[in-house]
């Protein structure tokens, strides 16, 4: 087996604790610094079962991104959809907002989503409830609700 993918480089980090992997981006990113990101996470991600760890992508500290580096993101997401229990992309800056909706509409993964803070990103990587069964809560909510509607209409005639 080959050498070991490093654990950062000059544009992204790795902290893992309590069954999540933060990836911090920044300065600029582009497609040499996501071709790195890409092995080093797929490599990490092979030591880990499938569907237990959690991933959030950090994006306040990051100053540019590259068309390339968002389409190697994106390439990136499809992958750990596959073998993530969610991913979380944080940060406060509209731009990068942009970017990270854009990446989870790209990949398309319903366990992708974009959040303001890193608080938000975690009270919804901590829930338990999977994206299908919250979609199954809130059709099941406005099923109860409409039925009640019929029925209060059918019962005043």
């Amino acid at each position: 087996m080959g050498p070991s993918a490093p654990a950062s480089s000059d544009s992204w980090s790795f902290n893992e604790s309590d069954a999540i992997l933060t990836i911090t981006l920044h300065g600029d990113f582009d497609e040499a610094q996501a071709k790195g990101l890409d092995l080093a996470l797929r490599e990490r991600m092979t030591r880990i079962t499938p569907g237990v760890l959690a991933v959030v992508f950090d994006l306040n500290a990051l100053q540019r991104c590259s068309v390339e580096g968002r389409a190697m993101l994106a390439e990136l997401q499809r992958y750990l959809g596959e073998v993530a229990r969610r991913t979380a992309y944080v940060t406060n800056r509209p731009l990068f907002r942009g970017v990270a909706l854009w990446i989870c509409h790209s990949a398309p993964d319903a366990n992708a989503r974009a959040f303001p803070s890193a608080d938000a990103a975690t009270g919804w990587l901590a829930a338990s409830e999977g994206r299908g069964e919250l979609l199954q809560r809130s059709a099941s909510t406005w099923l109860d609700r409409a039925r009640a509607l019929v029925f209060a209409k059918e019962a005043s005639t």
